[in-house]
């Protein structure tokens, strides 16, 4: 019963995320051909697989959502993942000392990109370093705005947002 709840606490907090990502993208001062054109560029940016998301919240499972105040990214470069997110959760197997947690630059083993009826893009990406298998799961607007699940194999998930450069 206790991982239902679990379950469903996780998909609350990312349609939460979602709705809150929306609603401050309904409310932008931008024009049409500003949106256009930021659409557009976020377009280029995801077919060339060359982008960078900088992390501006993180969600961890447990506990409240915390602002991020340093220079966090997650970047796709072709055929790596460069991440240097912050970490707060529980890990379940780790190296003595905490490891890298999600602080390295790995090949890219899967990569799945697809584009839903309401314009937003979905990036799925599996890479594994020498202590974990890591799935990234972006959920990218059209105004740069972006969520990044991550999922790990020795560690609790955790979703970040913010926007792609």
């Amino acid at each position: 019963m206790l991982i239902f709840a679990g379950m469903k606490i996780q998909g609350l907090l990312t349609i939460v995320v979602v709705a809150v990502m929306g609603l401050l993208s309904a409310c932008s001062t931008m024009t049409a051909a500003e949106r256009a054109q930021k659409a557009l560029a976020v377009e280029k940016a995801l077919a060339s697989r060359r982008y960078v998301v900088d992390v501006r919240m993180m969600y961890p499972r447990r506990g409240r959502a915390v602002n991020v105040t340093s220079n966090y990214s997650l970047e796709v470069k072709g055929d790596t993942v460069v991440s240097y997110l912050p970490y707060f959760g529980r890990a379940y197997s780790i190296p003595y000392g905490g490891g890298k947690a999600f602080n390295f630059s790995a090949p890219i083993s899967s990569y799945e990109s697809a584009r839903d009826e309401k314009g937003r893009t979905h990036v799925r990406l599996v890479t594994d370093n020498e202590e974990d298998v890591i799935t990234f799961q972006l959920e990218i607007f059209d105004n740069g705005q972006a969520t990044i699940d991550v999922q790990a194999r020795e560690r609790e998930p955790i979703t970040y947002s913010g926007e792609l450069e």
